[in-house]
């Protein structure tokens, strides 16, 4: 069953306001949103604990330089298309793919937001997910990534939800393992100030 947001309070709202299955996960850091924004980006595969394995066990096997990479890099290497960015605010990433499909990457080239926002071809599933910060009164940020998917048609929903049972423990620990390095390096860099 579909969810939907009546109007849209963030940029993922604008750009995917419905979806069938999503995850959030949330922190606060000890820096401002300008240092958690550079962490943001610049945080590696390296830095977050287990990522590769786990990616290796969705058999997604990234690259060898993958480790060294800023990992929003090696995300849109992997078909990822950054669909908004506004610096400090919300980064919106999105794509679109047959993610069931293990043997096979089965994933679908995006021309521009509003390819994104329209595609609905039988047989495939959106997924989006942002990074957005809070900033507060004390000087501090509050990051949440939240990630939603939606599938184009009942077979693809099928397909999706057997994918999603399985990966799901994966996918919260990595989302929950990337806030975790992007707080780690945000705070350091705001300590040395």
């Amino acid at each position: 069953m579909a969810r939907a947001r009546s109007s849209p309070a963030t940029l993922l709202d604008a750009l995917m306001p419905s979806w069938e299955v999503h995850e959030v996960h949330a922190t606060r850091v000890r820096a401002s949103a300008d240092e958690v924004d550079r962490a943001l980006r610049a945080v590696r595969a390296d830095e977050i604990r287990l990522f590769l394995a786990l990616m290796t066990l969705r058999r997604l096997r990234p690259p060898r330089s993958a480790a060294s990479r800023p990992l929003l890099e090696t995300a849109q290497a992997g078909g990822f298309a950054v669909l908004a960015d506004h610096p400090g605010r919300e980064m919106v990433l999105g794509v679109i793919g047959k993610f069931w499909r293990l043997r096979e990457r089965c994933v679908r080239a995006i021309a521009s937001p509003d390819d994104f926002v329209a595609f609905s071809d039988p047989g495939w599933a959106r997924a989006a997910m942002n990074f957005r910060l809070e900033p507060a009164d004390d000087g501090t940020c509050g990051l949440t990534t939240e990630t939603r998917v939606d599938t184009t048609d009942a077979r693809a929903r099928r397909a999706f939800r057997l994918y999603w049972t399985v990966v799901h423990p994966g996918s919260a620990l990595i989302r929950r393992m990337w806030l975790r390095a992007i707080k780690q390096r945000a705070e350091a860099a705001a300590a040395q100030k």
